[in-house]
């Protein structure tokens, strides 16, 4: 079964006044489908790089613990005296790197395009002030 309902005038009144399609998406151009190729080769191998590293961990760690002492600098060090002073020289990195990329995020946060001055009140509102003063003591006073 069909309805049609005739258009009343409160129908029509939620309508807009005009159509208004929705705006096209610029064309990129050559350059931006370029940088955007740029941008997904340099994400997949980043994403690449990375499960590597963690499928190659665990190979790295049954190949480090198989080392009972090592020659540094002509003396013989200990495992685990070497691997000591690697879990130090990671903290130290980390927090470097922990330094570092707070201080770029704080960049990327708090630093705005646009110079942050003072305001101060327009000079035609405190000439109106000053105006106004002196209408004041002229009005009753007088």
């Amino acid at each position: 079964m069909s309805v049609q309902y005739s258009p009343e005038l409160a129908a029509l009144a939620d309508r807009p006044d005009f159509e208004v399609s929705l705006p096209k998406e610029p064309d990129p151009g050559f350059t931006g489908r370029i940088r955007r190729f740029a941008a997904a080769v340099g994400l997949f191998l980043a994403i690449t790089s990375a499960t590597a590293v963690v499928f190659f961990l665990p190979v790295l760690v049954v190949n480090l613990s198989r080392i009972e002492a090592l020659e540094i600098a002509g003396r013989y060090v200990s495992a685990g005296a070497f691997v000591d002073e690697l879990r130090a020289l990671f903290w130290g990195t980390f927090i470097l790197a922990l330094a570092f990329t707070s201080f770029i995020a704080s960049l990327l946060l708090f630093a705005s395009g646009r110079t942050i001055r003072p305001r101060y009140p327009s000079p035609d509102r405190q000439d109106a002030l000053v105006h106004l003063a002196v209408l004041r003591l002229s009005g009753p006073e007088r």
